[in-house]
This record gives structure tokens, C-alpha cells and sequence, in this order.
């Protein structure tokens, strides 16, 4: 925190390069430098090179130099390496330095700490040098949350032993936290926890594993919004110990004394440390306060007990490899069933209390739990549907409501997923009833094959799909048939949105190591932050149709993804996360068996019997056997052509229209005109007549626009005269 009395340096430099270019000459920092390859010349250098393209900076950075020893080069080099956004930070990295590590060893130059002896038997075992302050009704402590119960008496030859209990020795002026920095130890009834449900096999695990004599360290495994933090707290009455809530959110980022002292405190009062919200801590790189944790976690001393996620796992595995392999990884995943229902109905109350509000006369929580797990994505149940229970309850309450109302939560939810809310209210079901026409607005031709598509989606509609894709179909056809155009007409028609379509295009993942860029790299691979190319999209919109174009050029193992997603409508990425694809409608095309074209007449077909047999041919088994939908395209007949032609010209006259205010048709010579040129190759399809549009009739009209031949509010006809195009 700032003083009002400053310091010298705060007025010396513009610019926190110039204090590290100053400090770099001193001992203590060129010392520290010199580790990892850079001198005071190399910083001068880079200074000079970068500064002047370097944006203006915060002056944040400044407030971390304390009022007192400001003068301390590496206090001043710490408050440089602490600030990421101050062009000394940016100088480091430039140089080659890595900020983090540096950091960790500016703060591990200060004092140690020192070890001293438990408790003597004759003296009451107490965690602090002080009693307990009374409660208050001020709230628990933000560090440590104690949950405590009666436990059997310790034997005075336990409490003979010496136990490496560590305490902070005297810390600098500027790194000595206040005294609001030192919670105390509240205990808390374990009768004010809230009911657990359903989970009364994950808690007799737990503490089965907790009270093993043969010490393995324990961890759970479970996603947010499962009720984790409640699950480990509720173990207190299986160990009989106090067990004590740690949150990571606490302890700052390279400073490991607080999480020490808190350590050492639960080991002396024989409890059990619950490190939780590891999740929620944004890492660039492993905290200072994780060796502490390892430690303790590793020796049980105290016992520990973190609970992360799958990525929290992956964090971990990178950070102290080796370590999980020895650990008891207990799982625990989103409540389901009745126990569900349950816990929701007995959370409700407390959550529409805080917003002073309450449900309509037609709502129940179990609407809640429908709705979150049909339409939502993120929180696992019943995190999921309290979340939504909260937020329309503060909905609610901003609108001036007393009640939530069922159409006001449907609203909610429609924003929230991104869908109609007449999908949400089921009265959206008419629309897949028709959902043949809907269809054929924006494709020409291949009834058979909308049809099919159809009836899957009704019957995954009614509620028959299980835990599979809204539909999973393979297009078989020739280029230009348009397999890509009905991917993009059933995600208008379904989620009426024209963004609710993902597309791969699968001739670039034909290498086995591009898996991982479908599914994104694990921790400490290149790529990782970014997520993967199919998962990422559906973690965000679970609602969406996917397109995966030329799918027989992927490699087999990305085939092998295929399967789990096919068959159970899940899949896990890199980060260990499940994605959800049960709202997902996986359409695959393929130009597999297109050399298979007959003429018949003035028709080309294809033989649907031989097509199925090559592209069976050219599949493992196992894929195509959960492909429900394999359908063959066929070629586009010549009146099919004419009315494709028609609707690239709206098309693009539509685009005029808004621009210019100027529409075009096309006589029907003009039509005629625009097949007969682009041919009737069964293998290239509509393609030619798209680019004929853009290269005959575009310019006519263009020219015309331009001349000035046409005035906004004008309508031109594109007609044929003496064998050419002409616009009228």
C-alpha cells in the first residue's frame, strides 16, 4: 500500500526500465540476473532497442515498492517482477528472462524460517499463543475455515515427539503481513452444514481413505458445481478430527509463509486441511506456496486433502510429476437422479431468500434442473441449476418482481443457450414437424435424404435420442450436390442461427499428432491455452450443428474421437473437461464412391448400393456402424440447376438491395443461358453456375450501378440478346 510519504525512486524515473537498468549494476540484482544469462549491458541494449515501440505504461507498478527500504534494489527488482504489465517486466522476457522464476527466487532470498518443538504433554495443545477470540458475527475467516469435532484424546508420548512445525521467522518491513493477515481458527459446528445427498458412497470412500493407518495421500477428483467443497466438509464427522477449509484464493502467489503458518497451525491442533479453489487461482506458472503443499500433503503433516478439477489434476501433473501417481485419486461426478431434485429443492430456499423473492404457483425446482441439464452448459449438477435459480432470481428481483414467473425463467434460459424461446417452452416442436419444408427453402432436390435427416431429428425431439448426438449422418455424393448447403440450412432450421455451425474441414487433420489439435494439447504442450478445434466451440455452444467436410481424409485416430462421440455424446479434451455433444447434430460428408455416376437419360444417377459399399470399404467398422444416417446425394438434374441459378441471382441481389437499394432478376432466357454454359457435369454440380453468376451478371449490374443507368429504388432485368448477356 502506498504511503503519503514516497520514496525517492517513485520520482527519479519516468519509466520503470530505467530503475532496471539502474538496479541491474548493483550486486544483489546482477547476482540474481546473472543466473539466468543477462547483465546490466544486455538490459541497456534491449532498452534501447524496444522502448520507444513500447506503449505508455501504469504507474501500478510503483505501489509496490514499499514507503520504507525503497532504496533495496531487489525490493525494487521485486516490484518490477510483480508488475507484468511495466515495460521492466517486458524487458526481462525480452531478455530471456523468465519472470516467474525470478520472482520465486527474489523471495526466497528472505529470511528462512526456523523450527521449534510441539507442545509439551503437561501443557494444553492450543494453535495459537493466544485462545480463541469469541465468535463473531463478522463471517468466517476469507483463509481458513475450520470445521470441528470431538476427537479421541492424544497419548502424552505422542505429544513427547518432536514435530517440525515451522513458523515464520521476521520477515522485511515491506513483506511482514498486518495483523488482519493472521485469521484465526474458528471452529464451526458441523451441524450447521447444509444436507448432503446422494452422495453417501463418494463419502464413505473419502473417508475410508482418510483413516487408512498405512498413510497414501488422498485427493478428490471433481468437477465445479458438484457440490465438492460440501462433500469434503461433510468427512469431518468420518474422521473424527477439525477439519479445516484452506482456500487458495488466500495466498498470494509467491509467498508461501501464510500457507506455512496456516500448515504448521492445522498440524498442531491434529486436523485436517481441505485445500480447496485451487481451480480459481490464475497461474502462469506453479505458486511458491505449492512446495509447502506438496510437502505436507506428501508426509501428512498435516493431513491434506486438495480438491480440484480434471484441469486442476493436469495443472498438477505438470507441476510435481511423479507425485499423483502415488496419490488415492478419489472421483466424484455431477449428481444425477432423484438425489438431484433433492438437493436442489433443499437449496432453493436459501437461494430466493437472498434475493427476496419467490417462485410462481406453476414452478417447482425440479423446472430448474430440467431446463439447466437439457438447455445449459458448464457447472456440473446441481451447481447448474442453482446457478440458473440464481439468476433468475436476480433477474427478478431487478425487474421489481415478487415471483419468478415460468415465462420470464424461459426467457432466461433462451439467452442463455442461445436458442428460440419457443424451443425452450416446447412449443418449438411444430417447427421439426415441418421440418421437411423448412429445409427445402434453402436446398433444392434430395427429398430422401431431408426427409431421413428429418426423422431423426423428431424422433431425438420426442425424446428417444438417449445420451447420443441430435443425429450423426455421413452425405455421400459428388462435389457441388449440396452436402455443405444442408449442414447450413439444418442449423438455420434447428437453432435459427447462422452462426450455430461448426466446420472442420478434415483433409487437415490426416497426421495422427493432429488429434491433438481437435481435442487441444494437455497442460505444458504447445497449444494448450488455446483449446481444441471441435471441443472448445461445443463447450461454449453445445446447441450447434457440426460439420466435418471429406471426413474419409482424417487419419484413424481421429476416427477413434468419432466413436465415443457417436455412441455416448461425450468427449474429453486435453484439459480433462467433458464436452456434452447430446444438443450437437455431427453431419459428415464425403465425395466417396462420386466416380459411381450412370447416365440415365437426360439424368445422371448414381447406384446408392455400390456407393455405401465403397464408402463401408473406406471406414473402420466400428464408425460406420454408428453412422445412423448414411445418405447418398445424387447428382442435380437440369430443372434443379435452373432454380439453383435463380437463387444465387437473389442472392446476390439481395446483397444490392441493401447496399445499394437496387435489386436484379433474371429472365428465364437468361437463365437458360447460364446452365447451358455451365455444362452438366454430374461432378461438379451448382459450383460453375456460382461462379458464372459472379463473373457475367455481377459485372453488368455493377456497370450499370455505377454509370449512374440506375437510381436507388430501380430494378434491373438481366436478359439475352444476339447471344449475350444484357441488363435492361
Amino acid at each position: 500500500m502506498d504511503h503519503p510519504v514516497r520514496s525517492s525512486a517513485r520520482h527519479a524515473h519516468a519509466c520503470s526500465c530505467e530503475v532496471l537498468v539502474e538496479i541491474a549494476g548493483s550486486p544483489e540484482v546482477a547476482a540474481l540476473l546473472e543466473s539466468h544469462g543477462v547483465d546490466a549491458r544486455t538490459l541497456a541494449a534491449a532498452r534501447a532497442e524496444q522502448h520507444a515501440s513500447l506503449n505508455s505504461e501504469p504507474g501500478d507498478w510503483r505501489g509496490r515498492l514499499p514507503s520504507t527500504g525503497a532504496a533495496d534494489p531487489v525490493q525494487r527488482l521485486l516490484a518490477i517482477v510483480r508488475s507484468a504489465d511495466c515495460h521492466g517486466y517486458r524487458l526481462l522476457e525480452a531478455a530471456g528472462v523468465d519472470c516467474p522464476s525470478l520472482r520465486r527466487q527474489v523471495v526466497d532470498r528472505r529470511p528462512r524460517t526456523a523450527t521449534v518443538r510441539a507442545p509439551r504433554a503437561d501443557r494444553p495443545r492450543a494453535v495459537h499463543t493466544r485462545p480463541f477470540p469469541t465468535p463473531t458475527t463478522s463471517g468466517r475467516s476469507p483463509r481458513l475455515r475450520a470445521v470441528a469435532e470431538p476427537r479421541p484424546p492424544v497419548r502424552a508420548n505422542q505429544l513427547a515427539a518432536v514435530v517440525p512445525v515451522t513458523v515464520a521467522a521476521p520477515e522485511p518491513e515491506a513483506a511482514r503481513p498486518g495483523p488482519a493477515a493472521r485469521p484465526e481458527l474458528r471452529p464451526i459446528d458441523p451441524a450447521t452444514l447444509p444436507a448432503l445427498f446422494g452422495r453417501e458412497r463418494e463419502l464413505a470412500a473419502l473417508g475410508d481413505a482418510l483413516t487408512r493407518r498405512a498413510h497414501r495421500p488422498a485427493l478428490l477428483l471433481a468437477p465445479a458445481g458438484s457440490g465438492r467443497t460440501l462433500l469434503a466438509s461433510h468427512v469431518a464427522g468420518s474422521v473424527h478430527r477439525p477439519c479445516f477449509v484452506l482456500s487458495a484464493l488466500s495466498y498470494a502467489e509467491d509467498d508461501e509463509h501464510a500457507l506455512r503458518r496456516d500448515l504448521a497451525a492445522v498440524d498442531v491442533a491434529g486436523g485436517l486441511a481441505i485445500f480447496d479453489d485451487f481451480d480459481r487461482v490464475v497461474l502462469e506458472a506453479s505458486p511458491a506456496w505449492l512446495a509447502e503443499l506438496t510437502q505436507a500433503w506428501v508426509r501428512d503433516q498435516p493431513r491434506v486433502l486438495p480438491v480440484v478439477s480434471a484441469e486442476g489434476l493436469g495443472r498438477l501433473a505438470q507441476w510435481i510429476p511423479g507425485v499423483l501417481e502415488i496419490a488415492d485419486v478419489l472421483r466424484v461426478e455431477s449428481l444425477e437422479g432423484p438425489a438431484l431434485g433433492d438437493a436442489v429443492t433443499a437449496a432453493a430456499p436459501s437461494v430466493l431468500a437472498g434475493h427476496g423473492v419467490a417462485l410462481g404457483g406453476d414452478l417447482r425446482p425440479a423446472e430448474f434442473v430440467r431446463l439447466a441439464d437439457r438447455f445449459l452448459v458448464g457447472l456440473a449438477q446441481p451447481g447448474r441449476a442453482l446457478d440458473l435459480l440464481d439468476l433468475a432470481g436476480a433477474r427478478a428481483r431487478r425487474r421489481g418482481d415478487a415471483t419468478i414467473t415460468r415465462a420470464a425463467l424461459h426467457e432466461l434460459v433462451a439467452e442463455r443457450a442461445q436458442l428460440p424461446v419457443a424451443r425452450i417452452s416446447a412449443r418449438g416442436d411444430q417447427d421439426v414437424l415441418e421440418l421437411e419444408s423448412r429445409l427445402a427453402t434453402r436446398v433444392v432436390g434430395h427429398v430422401e435424404a431431408i426427409a431421413a435427416i428429418a426423422q431423426l431429428v423428431r424422433r431425438n425431439r420426442a425424446g428417444l435420442g438417449g445420451a447420443r448426438p441430435v443425429l450423426g449422418a455421413l452425405l455421400l455424393g459428388p462435389s457441388g450436390v449440396g452436402k455443405t448447403e444442408l449442414a447450413k440450412a439444418l442449423a438455420w432450421a434447428l437453432f435459427e442461427r447462422e452462426d450455430a455451425l461448426v466446420r472442420l474441414d478434415m483433409s487437415e487433420y490426416a497426421e495422427p499428432h493432429t488429434v491433438a489439435r481437435i481435442v487441444g494439447a494437455p497442460p505444458g504442450y504447445v497449444g494448450y491455452e488455446q483449446g481444441g478445434a471441435l471441443t472448445e466451440p461445443l463447450l461454449r455452444h453445445p446447441h450447434t450443428v457440426v460439420l466435418l467436410d471429406e471426413i474419409e481424409k482424417a487419419h484413424r485416430d481421429v476416427h477413434q474421437l468419432l466413436l465415443q462421440i457417436l455412441d455416448e455424446g461425450r468427449l474429453t479434451d486435453g484439459r480433462g473437461r467433458t464436452v456434452d455433444f447430446r444438443h450437437a447434430a455431427i453431419v459428415m460428408t464425403s465425395n466417396l464412391g462420386a466416380q459411381c455416376v450412370r447416365r440415365v437419360g437426360h439424368r445422371a444417377r448414381m447406384n446408392e448400393a455400390e456407393v455405401l459399399d465403397i464408402a463401408r470399404a473406406a471406414f473402420p467398422i466400428e464408425l460406420w456402424n454408428r453412422i445412423e444416417a448414411p445418405l447418398v446425394m445424387q447428382p442435380l438434374a437440369p430443372d434443379e440447376l435452373r432454380k439453383i441459378c435463380r437463387r444465387i441471382a437473389k442472392t446476390s441481389s439481395d446483397r444490392l438491395l441493401h447496399e445499394r437499394g437496387v435489386r436484379y432478376a433474371l429472365s428465364d432466357a437468361a437463365c437458360e443461358h447460364l446452365v447451358a454454359r455451365a455444362g452438366n457435369d454430374p461432378g461438379l454440380g451448382a459450383r460453375p453456375l456460382r461462379h458464372l453468376v459472379a463473373r457475367e451478371i455481377d459485372p453488368l449490374v455493377a456497370d450499370a450501378v455505377l454509370r449512374g443507368r440506375v437510381r436507388a429504388g430501380d430494378a434491373l432485368s438481366i436478359d439475352v440478346e444476339h447471344g449475350q448477356l444484357v441488363a435492361r
